[in-house]
This record gives structure tokens, C-alpha cells and sequence, in this order.
């Protein structure tokens, strides 16, 4: 089964690779390499292009996320990796040890639908639905109440109707139930970083040896671009290293545009480098008790808003995407290489080095 599962692997990867790289415009030389990269790494087009351009070393993608979710949710304590992919489990857990979550306003059943002349919908104001389980902001929808019963959806220009609200809101609870939540404001610092969308999310990724304290591993601030899909890998976000002993922001990465590095959002020449995040001590001291609450996990993505009364969490990831996770290293900001870490935790697990 190995070598045809080799071959399979080889056939759809060509197939992947010559549909992504006429969608990207991407040369005869560049679609080899491509091609190359992903038969010997088994990353998909996208992640396989992204690693090369971005990261100096290894030139191909280590970890690509099939493998990384594999390896990733077999280290640590199988319970633990469980709590944490259920979003309403992990927000219950943090607000108990005192940890600022983000408001539950409702929960919609899996399968199930919504009334919206209820407050929660009917309600002038800001909401942010997101699967119960779930990860890469898959099935995750902004909505604004807005007078006259109608909603705008994403930031779109067009607003719905009640039918058409309660219609995506089914949608979205076909596979999973979903949580309604307040949608939360960016802190007064960082508003000129949005453009009338989300506010910019924090990442702090936590690792720990085995039996030992988590610590920091390292930090970056993702912005949404305007105009374009949250949910798009190349388009969607500018994201920026943070310098982890001082909070400062450092120049921001496109990878739309991998090579270059922005010091300014280029849609708006805001300055972006060199700025101090609130609050940002505060939120990695949040997230150190937070590892706390799960002393059996080798690493953990933390996702928060800075927000004008302080950090709130979000989520945390168990299997986030390897070249998230080494993002800050393309600066040199992550405090230690992480797979010695990995090989320890593969070692005590059994799953060999």
C-alpha cells in the first residue's frame, strides 16, 4: 500500500502544482521546482511556494500541515489536545482560572437555525460566529446589526435580509455547532492598523520541554488585508514578528510579495515597524498561566485581541501551521529551535526521533 500510496500522492501532486501555478502566473522554471518540492516534502502548491520564498533554511518545507497535524496531535496528552479543539470547553476552562475570553452571546446546535428577531441578532451591534471546532478561521463570520433588520456579512457592501441571515447561519452550523460572540474592538494603539475590519490578532506560541514550565517561543501580529479574504494564505494578511523581550513590532511580511519586508502597510503607508504592542507583557503573562491549565502539551498557538480593557484569548491551536509557528525565525526572533523540543516529546511517546 506504501508505494501506491506514493504514487497517488505523486500523481495529485503534479495535478495540484499545474493548477496552482496557472492560477499564480508562475513560470516554467519556478513550476518545476514547485513540483519538485512537493513530491519530496508532500506539502500542498501553496504552503511548498511560500516556505522556499520566505524561509532561508531547510529550502524545502519540513513540517507541511498534513504531517504537522499528525505529528503534532500524537504528542502530549491526548485529553488536553481534545479540550483545546473545543472552543467553548477552552473559553470555559480560562474564564474559571480568571482569564478574559471573548462574550458568549448564543450557541447555535449543529444543524440548527436561529430566530433573528432575537436580541442577540436583532440587537444593534457587532457579532463574531465561529465554529465550535475548528482551526485557520474556517467557518468563521463577522456580522453587523445594523438598523432597519438588516446585517452586513464580512464587511461586505451588501446587507441581508432576515431570511438570508438565518439561511448563512444554517449553513454554517451544517457540520459543527457554532458559538455567537461579541465581536471585540482593537485597542486605541493599534486602530489605524484596520481598515473597518477585524482587529488585528496576536499570536503567542508557547513550548515547553517535557515536564518542564512552558515559556515563549515567539510572536507575530496579523492584519487583515483590505479587499482581500481573510482566509486567502498569500493575500489575506500582512503578518509581523514580534521582538519578544520588548513588545515592539518588526517589519511586516506579505507573502504575496515575500521578498519584500514593510516597515509601512503598503495599502496605507501607516508606519507598522518599531511600534510598542499594549499590553503585550500582559498577554504573555495570560497565556504562561494558561499553560498551566494543560501542563501536558508541547505546543500550543495562542491567538488574542488587544484590546482597549486589556488582552482577551481567543483559542489555542495544538497542530497550527509550521511556517505560523516559524514565522518569527525568518527575523530571528524565536527564543529556541523547536524540533529538539519535538524529538523529546517523540522520544517519550514512543514515536522515535
Amino acid at each position: 500500500m506504501i508505494p501506491l500510496a506514493r504514487l497517488a500522492w505523486g500523481l495529485a501532486a503534479l495535478i495540484r502544482v499545474r493548477k496552482f501555478a496557472r492560477l499564480q502566473g508562475l513560470e516554467v522554471s519556478q513550476t518545476r521546482k514547485l513540483a519538485a518540492d512537493c513530491l519530496c516534502s508532500g506539502a500542498q502548491p501553496v504552503e511548498a511556494l511560500i516556505w522556499r520564498s520566505v524561509f532561508s533554511s531547510p529550502a524545502r518545507h519540513p513540517l507541511p500541515a498534513r504531517a504537522a497535524g499528525t505529528l503534532l496531535s500524537r504528542l502530549g496528552s491526548p485529553d488536553e489536545h481534545r479540550l483545546l479543539a473545543d472552543k467553548l470547553a477552552t473559553a470555559e476552562l480560562l474564564s474559571g482560572a480568571g482569564l478574559a475570553t471573548p462574550s458568549l452571546l448564543d450557541t447555535v446546535p449543529r444543524g440548527g437555525s436561529i430566530d433573528p428577531t432575537t436580541s442577540t441578532w436583532a440587537t444593534k451591534g457587532r457579532l463574531f460566529i465561529k465554529p465550535r471546532h475548528g482551526s485557520a478561521a474556517r467557518g468563521t463570520m463577522a456580522i453587523d446589526s445594523l438598523a432597519g433588520g438588516v446585517w452586513r456579512i464580512d464587511g461586505d457592501r451588501f446587507l441581508v435580509g432576515p431570511e438570508m441571515l438565518k439561511s448563512l447561519v444554517m449553513g454554517a452550523a451544517v457540520s459543527d455547532s457554532l458559538l455567537v460572540q461579541g465581536r471585540l474592538d482593537t485597542a486605541v494603539e493599534l486602530a489605524d492598523l484596520t481598515t473597518a475590519g477585524p482587529a488585528p490578532v496576536l499570536r503567542l506560541n508557547m513550548a515547553r520541554h517535557p515536564g518542564r514550565a512552558a515559556f515563549l517561543h515567539s510572536a507575530l501580529l496579523t492584519i487583515d488585508v483590505p479587499g482581500e479574504h481573510r482566509r486567502h494564505f498569500i493575500r489575506g494578511q500582512l503578518r509581523a514578528p514580534i521582538d519578544p523581550s520588548s513588545g515592539r513590532v518588526k517589519s511586516g511580511v506579505w507573502f504575496l510579495h515575500p521578498a519584500d519586508r514593510y516597515t509601512r502597510l503598503p495599502w496605507s503607508e501607516i508606519p507598522l515597524a518599531g511600534r510598542c504592542l499594549p499590553g503585550f507583557h500582559e498577554a504573555v503573562a495570560m497565556v504562561l498561566l494558561a499553560m498551566e491549565l494543560v501542563p501536558n502539551l508541547p505546543l500550543v498557538n495562542w491567538d488574542l485581541i488587544l484590546s482597549p480593557q486589556g488582552p482577551v484569548i481567543l483559542e489555542g491551536n495544538t497542530a497550527g501551521d509550521w511556517i505560523l509557528t516559524n514565522f518569527a525565525a525568518v527575523s530571528g526572533l524565536q527564543t529556541v529551535p523547536l524540533e529538539p523540543i519535538l524529538q523529546e516529546w517523540a522520544l517519550q511517546a514512543g514515536c522515535g526521533a
